[in-house]
Protein backbone atom coordinates (compact mmCIF):
# COMPACT_ATOMS: atom_id res chain seq x y z
CA UNK A 1 0.00 0.00 0.00
CA UNK A 2 1.15 3.54 -0.61
CA UNK A 3 2.27 5.82 2.21
CA UNK A 4 -0.42 8.34 1.18
CA UNK A 5 -3.13 5.72 1.60
CA UNK A 6 -1.64 4.63 4.92
CA UNK A 7 -1.54 8.25 6.14
CA UNK A 8 -5.15 8.80 5.07
CA UNK A 9 -6.22 5.74 7.09
CA UNK A 10 -4.20 6.90 10.12
CA UNK A 11 -5.67 10.39 9.93
CA UNK A 12 -9.19 9.08 9.51
CA UNK A 13 -8.85 6.77 12.46
CA UNK A 14 -6.68 8.72 14.91
CA UNK A 15 -6.61 12.43 14.02
CA UNK A 16 -9.03 14.63 15.90
CA UNK A 17 -7.88 18.01 14.56
CA UNK A 18 -5.76 19.53 11.80
CA UNK A 19 -5.03 23.19 12.50
CA UNK A 20 -2.81 25.84 10.96
CA UNK A 21 -0.48 27.82 13.26
CA UNK A 22 1.74 30.13 11.19
CA UNK A 23 4.38 27.95 9.54
CA UNK A 24 3.30 24.94 11.60
CA UNK A 25 0.49 22.51 11.05
CA UNK A 26 -0.74 20.94 14.27
CA UNK A 27 -2.28 17.49 14.04
CA UNK A 28 -3.99 16.25 17.21
CA UNK A 29 -4.46 12.52 17.56
CA UNK A 30 -5.89 10.07 20.02
CA UNK A 31 -3.37 9.37 22.82
CA UNK A 32 -0.37 7.31 21.73
CA UNK A 33 -0.92 7.75 17.99
CA UNK A 34 1.09 10.85 17.06
CA UNK A 35 4.28 8.95 16.27
CA UNK A 36 2.86 6.74 13.48
CA UNK A 37 1.18 9.79 11.91
CA UNK A 38 4.47 11.73 11.98
CA UNK A 39 6.37 8.75 10.55
CA UNK A 40 3.91 8.46 7.65
CA UNK A 41 4.25 12.20 6.98
CA UNK A 42 8.04 11.92 6.98
CA UNK A 43 7.90 9.12 4.41
CA UNK A 44 5.71 11.19 2.09
CA UNK A 45 8.59 13.69 1.77
CA UNK A 46 6.34 16.59 0.72
CA UNK A 47 8.51 19.44 -0.54
CA UNK A 48 6.73 21.97 1.71
CA UNK A 49 7.58 20.05 4.89
CA UNK A 50 10.87 20.65 6.71
CA UNK A 51 10.19 18.04 9.41
CA UNK A 52 7.84 16.69 12.03
CA UNK A 53 7.90 16.41 15.80
CA UNK A 54 5.58 13.98 17.58
CA UNK A 55 4.54 13.80 21.19
CA UNK A 56 1.94 11.46 22.59
CA UNK A 57 -1.13 13.01 20.97
CA UNK A 58 0.21 15.93 18.91
CA UNK A 59 2.28 16.23 15.75
CA UNK A 60 3.91 19.52 14.78
CA UNK A 61 4.59 19.70 11.06
CA UNK A 62 7.17 22.41 10.33
CA UNK A 63 6.73 23.94 6.88
CA UNK A 64 8.96 26.18 4.76
CA UNK A 65 6.53 29.11 4.78
CA UNK A 66 3.04 30.19 5.76
CA UNK A 67 1.62 29.47 2.29
CA UNK A 68 3.30 26.04 2.33
CA UNK A 69 1.72 25.33 5.73
CA UNK A 70 -1.71 26.29 4.36
CA UNK A 71 -1.27 23.82 1.48
CA UNK A 72 -0.16 21.05 3.83
CA UNK A 73 -3.02 21.70 6.27
CA UNK A 74 -5.48 21.59 3.38
CA UNK A 75 -4.04 18.33 2.07
CA UNK A 76 -4.10 16.71 5.50
CA UNK A 77 -7.67 17.86 6.12
CA UNK A 78 -8.72 16.39 2.76
CA UNK A 79 -6.94 13.10 3.48
CA UNK A 80 -8.61 12.93 6.89
CA UNK A 81 -12.05 13.72 5.48
CA UNK A 82 -11.65 11.33 2.56
CA UNK A 83 -10.90 8.39 4.81
CA UNK A 84 -13.66 8.98 7.34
Amino acid sequence: RSTGTYLAKLLGRFATLVELAGQLVVVRTDPGNASPVAEALDHLAWSEVVGTLAGDNTVFVACKSGPAARRVAGRLAQLRKGSA
